[in-house]
Protein backbone atom coordinates (compact mmCIF):
# COMPACT_ATOMS: atom_id res chain seq x y z
CA UNK A 1 0.00 0.00 0.00
CA UNK A 2 1.59 3.51 -1.07
CA UNK A 3 2.29 5.52 1.56
CA UNK A 4 -0.42 8.70 2.02
CA UNK A 5 0.77 12.60 0.72
CA UNK A 6 1.71 14.41 3.40
CA UNK A 7 -0.25 18.17 3.81
CA UNK A 8 1.71 20.82 1.83
CA UNK A 9 2.28 23.90 3.77
CA UNK A 10 1.89 27.06 1.58
CA UNK A 11 5.23 29.16 1.06
CA UNK A 12 3.97 33.07 -0.06
CA UNK A 13 6.68 35.76 -0.64
CA UNK A 14 7.60 37.94 2.35
CA UNK A 15 6.01 40.75 0.74
CA UNK A 16 2.29 39.02 0.70
CA UNK A 17 2.55 38.84 4.42
CA UNK A 18 -0.18 41.00 6.11
CA UNK A 19 1.46 42.21 9.16
CA UNK A 20 -2.13 43.91 10.28
CA UNK A 21 -2.50 40.52 11.25
CA UNK A 22 0.28 39.67 13.39
CA UNK A 23 -0.62 38.44 16.91
CA UNK A 24 1.38 36.73 19.86
CA UNK A 25 0.42 33.88 21.86
CA UNK A 26 2.16 32.73 24.97
CA UNK A 27 2.16 29.58 26.23
CA UNK A 28 3.96 29.46 29.20
CA UNK A 29 7.60 29.17 29.87
CA UNK A 30 10.45 27.21 30.52
CA UNK A 31 13.13 26.87 33.32
CA UNK A 32 14.64 29.68 31.17
CA UNK A 33 12.38 31.80 29.02
CA UNK A 34 9.02 32.71 28.41
CA UNK A 35 7.34 30.83 25.39
CA UNK A 36 6.06 33.31 22.82
CA UNK A 37 5.11 32.05 19.59
CA UNK A 38 4.29 34.39 16.39
CA UNK A 39 1.47 34.44 13.81
CA UNK A 40 -0.12 36.13 10.96
CA UNK A 41 -3.89 35.23 10.82
CA UNK A 42 -3.69 32.53 12.82
CA UNK A 43 -1.06 30.50 11.23
CA UNK A 44 2.73 30.24 11.88
CA UNK A 45 5.05 33.03 10.07
CA UNK A 46 6.75 31.28 6.86
CA UNK A 47 7.81 33.00 3.51
CA UNK A 48 9.91 32.93 0.91
CA UNK A 49 12.52 35.74 1.36
CA UNK A 50 14.08 35.27 -2.49
CA UNK A 51 11.60 35.19 -4.43
CA UNK A 52 13.05 36.91 -7.18
CA UNK A 53 16.89 37.19 -6.18
CA UNK A 54 19.47 35.96 -3.97
CA UNK A 55 21.27 37.46 -0.68
CA UNK A 56 24.70 36.98 0.17
CA UNK A 57 26.16 35.47 3.12
CA UNK A 58 29.79 36.87 3.53
CA UNK A 59 31.12 34.62 6.26
CA UNK A 60 29.04 31.39 6.33
CA UNK A 61 28.71 29.15 8.54
CA UNK A 62 31.17 28.80 11.71
CA UNK A 63 32.35 25.00 11.94
CA UNK A 64 34.69 25.51 14.47
CA UNK A 65 32.68 24.80 17.38
CA UNK A 66 33.88 28.21 18.65
CA UNK A 67 30.78 30.30 19.29
CA UNK A 68 28.26 27.33 18.76
CA UNK A 69 28.69 24.12 19.67
CA UNK A 70 26.07 21.22 18.81
CA UNK A 71 26.35 17.95 19.51
CA UNK A 72 28.10 17.24 15.42
CA UNK A 73 30.91 19.34 16.23
CA UNK A 74 32.02 17.59 19.62
CA UNK A 75 29.37 19.40 22.04
CA UNK A 76 26.91 18.11 24.83
CA UNK A 77 24.03 15.94 22.93
CA UNK A 78 20.37 17.34 23.88
CA UNK A 79 18.69 16.32 26.70
CA UNK A 80 15.53 15.63 24.65
CA UNK A 81 15.55 13.49 21.50
CA UNK A 82 14.83 15.06 19.00
CA UNK A 83 15.24 18.40 19.89
CA UNK A 84 16.78 20.40 16.72
CA UNK A 85 20.37 21.91 16.32
CA UNK A 86 21.48 24.45 14.08
CA UNK A 87 23.93 26.97 13.51
CA UNK A 88 23.50 30.26 12.39
CA UNK A 89 24.03 32.21 9.12
CA UNK A 90 24.26 35.70 8.79
CA UNK A 91 22.97 37.08 5.59
CA UNK A 92 23.03 40.49 3.96
CA UNK A 93 19.64 41.59 2.84
CA UNK A 94 18.70 43.77 0.23
CA UNK A 95 16.75 47.23 0.50
CA UNK A 96 13.61 45.28 -0.21
CA UNK A 97 14.13 42.42 2.46
CA UNK A 98 15.54 44.29 4.87
CA UNK A 99 12.68 47.35 5.24
CA UNK A 100 10.26 43.82 5.71
CA UNK A 101 11.98 42.62 8.09
CA UNK A 102 12.92 45.14 9.92
CA UNK A 103 8.79 45.92 9.88
CA UNK A 104 8.29 42.76 11.27
CA UNK A 105 10.27 42.98 14.03
CA UNK A 106 8.94 46.41 15.28
CA UNK A 107 5.25 44.85 15.13
CA UNK A 108 6.41 41.93 16.98
CA UNK A 109 8.46 44.28 19.30
CA UNK A 110 4.98 46.35 19.79
CA UNK A 111 2.95 43.03 20.53
CA UNK A 112 5.48 42.31 23.32
CA UNK A 113 5.49 45.40 25.04
CA UNK A 114 1.23 44.86 25.73
CA UNK A 115 2.22 41.22 27.17
CA UNK A 116 5.73 42.28 29.18
CA UNK A 117 8.50 44.64 29.33
CA UNK A 118 11.64 43.90 27.36
CA UNK A 119 14.58 45.13 25.95
CA UNK A 120 13.92 44.64 22.42
CA UNK A 121 17.19 43.61 20.45
CA UNK A 122 16.82 44.09 16.53
CA UNK A 123 16.63 41.44 14.07
CA UNK A 124 17.87 43.24 11.67
CA UNK A 125 21.96 44.86 12.04
CA UNK A 126 21.28 48.88 10.95
CA UNK A 127 24.64 49.33 10.41
CA UNK A 128 25.56 46.09 7.86
CA UNK A 129 21.81 45.37 7.46
CA UNK A 130 21.93 41.67 7.97
CA UNK A 131 20.25 39.33 10.25
CA UNK A 132 20.58 35.82 11.42
CA UNK A 133 18.80 32.21 10.71
CA UNK A 134 19.19 29.07 12.06
CA UNK A 135 20.09 26.34 9.88
CA UNK A 136 18.50 22.88 11.50
CA UNK A 137 21.33 20.36 10.82
CA UNK A 138 19.92 17.45 13.57
CA UNK A 139 17.34 16.42 15.13
CA UNK A 140 13.48 17.11 14.33
CA UNK A 141 12.76 19.68 11.54
CA UNK A 142 15.91 19.62 9.15
CA UNK A 143 16.34 22.69 6.92
CA UNK A 144 16.26 21.53 3.15
CA UNK A 145 19.38 22.22 1.91
CA UNK A 146 20.03 22.43 -1.68
CA UNK A 147 23.80 23.07 -2.97
CA UNK A 148 24.64 24.66 -6.67
CA UNK A 149 27.99 24.08 -6.98
CA UNK A 150 30.59 22.75 -9.95
CA UNK A 151 27.54 23.32 -12.31
CA UNK A 152 25.46 20.74 -10.87
CA UNK A 153 22.48 20.97 -7.92
CA UNK A 154 22.82 18.50 -4.76
CA UNK A 155 19.82 18.44 -2.44
CA UNK A 156 19.81 16.88 1.03
CA UNK A 157 19.48 17.55 4.43
CA UNK A 158 21.60 17.17 7.61
CA UNK A 159 25.12 17.69 8.86
CA UNK A 160 26.33 14.96 6.93
CA UNK A 161 25.12 16.23 3.71
CA UNK A 162 26.33 19.54 4.36
CA UNK A 163 29.79 18.23 5.67
CA UNK A 164 30.75 16.74 2.53
CA UNK A 165 30.94 19.89 0.47
CA UNK A 166 33.59 20.84 2.47
CA UNK A 167 33.26 24.33 2.54
CA UNK A 168 31.85 27.07 5.26
CA UNK A 169 30.18 28.44 2.19
CA UNK A 170 31.48 32.29 3.04
CA UNK A 171 31.12 34.91 0.26
CA UNK A 172 27.95 32.53 -0.99
CA UNK A 173 24.93 33.53 -2.91
CA UNK A 174 21.46 32.25 -1.33
CA UNK A 175 17.70 31.80 -1.18
CA UNK A 176 15.67 30.68 1.54
CA UNK A 177 12.29 30.60 3.21
CA UNK A 178 12.30 31.31 6.58
CA UNK A 179 9.68 30.82 9.32
CA UNK A 180 9.87 32.33 13.12
CA UNK A 181 10.57 29.86 15.04
CA UNK A 182 9.51 32.14 18.50
CA UNK A 183 9.83 35.34 19.88
CA UNK A 184 12.39 34.56 22.38
CA UNK A 185 12.32 36.45 26.19
CA UNK A 186 14.56 35.70 28.40
CA UNK A 187 16.34 37.92 31.68
CA UNK A 188 14.62 41.14 30.82
CA UNK A 189 15.62 41.41 26.93
CA UNK A 190 13.63 39.34 23.55
CA UNK A 191 13.68 39.29 20.46
CA UNK A 192 12.59 37.30 17.61
CA UNK A 193 14.45 33.97 15.94
CA UNK A 194 14.07 33.24 12.60
CA UNK A 195 14.38 29.60 11.32
CA UNK A 196 15.65 28.44 7.30
CA UNK A 197 13.41 26.10 6.34
CA UNK A 198 14.89 25.99 3.12
CA UNK A 199 18.49 26.97 2.07
CA UNK A 200 20.10 27.12 -1.51
CA UNK A 201 23.86 27.98 -1.03
CA UNK A 202 25.63 28.80 -4.29
CA UNK A 203 28.94 29.12 -3.59
CA UNK A 204 31.13 32.22 -5.06
CA UNK A 205 34.52 33.15 -5.30
CA UNK A 206 35.74 36.17 -3.09
CA UNK A 207 35.98 39.34 -4.50
CA UNK A 208 39.14 40.61 -5.42
CA UNK A 209 40.32 44.54 -5.62
CA UNK A 210 40.92 45.73 -9.00
CA UNK A 211 44.42 46.62 -9.77
CA UNK A 212 45.25 50.03 -9.87
CA UNK A 213 48.44 49.87 -10.85
CA UNK A 214 48.46 47.12 -13.15
CA UNK A 215 49.97 49.06 -16.34
CA UNK A 216 53.81 49.23 -16.27
CA UNK A 217 54.05 51.51 -18.55
CA UNK A 218 52.57 53.92 -16.75
CA UNK A 219 54.14 53.52 -13.53
CA UNK A 220 57.68 53.51 -15.69
CA UNK A 221 56.12 56.90 -17.35
CA UNK A 222 55.65 59.22 -13.80
CA UNK A 223 59.00 58.02 -12.44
Amino acid sequence: MPAAKRAKIDVVNFDQLNLQEFTLKQVGKTKKEQKIYANISGAPIRANLTPNDWLITRFGLDLSGNYEKPSFLGGKAPERAGCPESLSLKVTLNTSQAEFLQKLDETAQTALSDLMPAKWNPLVSPEYSQCKVSVVLAGDGLTKLVVVKDGKVHRGEGWEFLKSFETKFNHAEVKLVFRVRKVWHLAGKAGMALEATQLVLKPTERPVEEDAFGNDSDLLAES
